[in-house]
């Protein structure tokens, strides 16, 4: 008998991809395409849409290469889900076309938010687990309301961008708790919408049915099987956030195990088992995957777009020896040659403390001082690119310390994937520094495997997500802190850490 599939749509914050994954997760292809977004015309440039015909066909050629690697056939795939960014939204009309179509980096809202956590910000953490700002559906619906009347009554449905990528494969608009919860409009204790705070704001009921993560939506439509080369019929299922799926593709299921999710931003979550607020509200509470769990997140930024920046700034000769995505190989040879430390060259870019109630630019400032780089001009990108991947491990330390501090205890057990996991160098720098050992998954796409979970269990392949992660899930390895880097690490996160915070006073 021909191996069987699972598919899962990821819609990124800077691409859009397709990974197919086997039953057993020992097979697994990926297609990834770059998208861009615009400026709206008229608006300041914190605005940001995208045309959701170009991401759709961005997807569609993906499925379409995917199953061209894999070698299989549209009715090879038993399932499909999806994943995404959080806090993206999609308005629909009545008749299912698209009137706004916004990413996560979609600052339009910034004074909508200030009134909605001026009169509601207290109650809305303590529901939703999310501290309202401008960057939720809440607060851009009330610009559209505000600025955009005409349009915005023309709005019959607001999805998140995950739900926006079902909705597109099986014509079925519905919503589910973890992306819900990216809305600061979804009580995350009752598992419902929260109508009476959208009531008091004076805005219409637009919001979808939620289902849990795992749950047939709806089947493959013919028009969808018709760009993509997929099946009709197929079963389209409800997956879940990037980062918690990243979290169950690390093989993460138990309270207090820890994923740090490392793409384009890095998530630090914690695995509870009920909503854990900070009373300073600095962290996040989100729904897990699994029905009856929660995360604590505390996030550190935009550590994947900060070295995809660096190396089209600072390794163009890597990138015309091979091609975009193996420069980064290149990068890390050249910074595997550094010592720890990166000889005191220093760097604070991209990273944040996460402060849910402040939610503001990263500190961005170089200290690399003249000695370390007055060697050759190889030796000098060497240091910056190794002071870069320390700096985006401090930044994980330092929430993971506020998650520790929030939580009362320190988790122990910790997953890493995403795109920079599949950097060695990373992930030992990681052990070294928090002076734990790191688990990593063989597929460095975890959050694709984690949403490939979901469609298997849609399928009926898995009982449950333990099931799914016994199946799927494969550690390849675990990294082990040096016992004579680590205290080493110890002295310099501290002074990364009192440099970090005095440019922040």
């Amino acid at each position: 008998m021909a191996d069987k599939y699972l598919m899962a749509l990821d819609a990124g914050s800077g691409s859009g991809r397709c990974v197919i994954v086997s039953l057993d997760g020992k097979k697994s292809f990926t297609t990834k395409k770059d998208w861009f977004y615009f400026v709206p015309q008229g608006l300041a440039s914190s605005a940001n849409e995208f045309h959701p015909d170009e991401f759709w066909k961005i997807f569609a050629d993906c499925i379409r290469e995917t199953l061209a690697k894999a070698g299989v056939k549209g009715e090879d795939i038993l399932a499909v889900s999806s994943t995404s960014q959080r806090e993206g939204l999609v308005a629909l009309d009545k008749d299912g076309k698209e009137l706004y179509a916004g990413p996560n980096r979609d600052f339009r809202a910034a004074m909508e938010g200030i009134f909605v956590m001026n009169n509601f910000g207290d109650e809305i953490y303590r529901r939703s687990g999310h501290y309202p700002s401008g960057i939720f559906g809440i607060s851009r619906l009330l610009w559209f309301k505000k600025n955009k009347p005409e349009l915005f009554a023309r709005f019959a449905t607001v999805l998140s961008m995950n739900d926006w990528v079902l909705y597109r494969v099986s014509g079925e608009r519905v919503s589910e708790p973890t992306n819900a919860s990216e809305t600061a409009m979804y009580d995350i204790q009752k598992n419902e919408w929260m109508k009476d705070i959208v009531a008091k704001l004076e805005l219409p009921d637009l919001l979808p049915p939620v289902k849990f993560a795992g749950t047939v939506v709806g089947k493959v439509t013919a028009q969808a099987a018709e760009q993509t080369g997929l099946k009709a019929g197929t079963p389209v299922v409800a997956g879940a956030a990037d980062t918690q799926c990243g979290l169950l593709g690390c093989g993460l299921l138990n309270v207090d195990e820890t994923g740090i999710i490392s793409g384009t931003t890095t998530p630090v979550q914690t695995i509870t088992d009920k909503p854990v607020l900070d009373p300073q509200t600095r962290t996040w509470a989100d729904p897990y995957v699994v029905p009856g769990k929660y995360v604590l997140e505390s996030n550190s930024g935009g550590s994947g777009s900060v070295f995809q920046w660096l190396r089209d700034v600072l390794c163009e000769s890597e990138i015309m020896k091979t091609d975009p995505d193996r420069a980064y190989v290149e990068m890390i040879k050249i910074a595997e040659k550094v010592p720890a430390g990166s000889m005191g060259v220093m760097i604070h870019s991209g990273i944040n403390i996460f402060n849910a109630k402040k939610i503001g630019m990263p500190v961005n400032v170089f200290l690399l001082g003249l000695s370390p780089l007055m060697g050759d001009a190889s030796t000098g990108k060497g240091l910056i690119i190794r002071a870069m991947l320390e700096n985006f491990v401090y930044g994980a330390k330092a929430n993971f310390d506020q998650i520790t501090e929030v939580l009362g205890r320190q988790p122990t057990v910790i997953g890493v994937c995403g795109g920079l996991s599949k950097a060695n160098l990373y992930n030992q720098i990681i052990a070294d520094v928090f002076n734990l050992p790191i688990r990593v998954p063989k597929c460095r796409e975890g959050t694709g495997v984690g949403c490939a979970i979901c469609a298997g269990i849609g399928a009926g392949e898995f009982k449950n997500f333990a099931d799914g992660v016994k199946s799927m899930v494969h550690i390849e390895r675990v990294f082990e802190p040096d016992p004579q880097i680590s205290p080493k690490y110890k002295s310099q996160y501290k002074r990364w850490l009192k440099s970090f915070l005095s440019y922040l006073h």
